[in-house]
């Protein structure tokens, strides 16, 4: 359960033949590309910045907060993907009924 959760939420959901599992891998996907797609940008336009020796200190802080909200949408959505795959896990666990190991067909021997 904590290596689906950790690694790819909505995976375990899937595996527990719950449809919303589907959706949680969904969110996850969508917060997962926003947020690395955010990091490569970020990255990408701060190297640029910082081998152009006549960019300014002012376009330097514009380009580095230009699309903040996309990394904390992609992130907030990872967040909510993850915390809903732990309540689903949670509760599906719980709801599993304990089971008890089969009656054997054989008596006990009495000494």
């Amino acid at each position: 359960m904590m290596i689906n959760l950790l690694a790819f939420p909505g995976l375990g959901t899937i595996f527990a033949r719950q449809k919303m599992g589907f959706a949680q891998a969904s969110i996850m996907l969508v917060g997962f590309f926003g947020f690395t797609g955010y990091l490569c940008w970020f990255i990408f336009h701060q190297t640029k910045l910082l081998f152009d020796m006549g960019t300014s200190s002012e376009e330097f802080n514009t380009v580095r907060f230009d699309h903040w909200w996309v990394g904390a949408v992609g992130l907030g959505l990872c967040l909510i993907a993850w915390c809903w795959s732990l309540f689903t896990s949670v509760s599906l666990v719980k709801c599993t009924p304990e089971t008890s190991p089969p009656p054997s067909s054989v008596p006990p021997k009495i000494p």
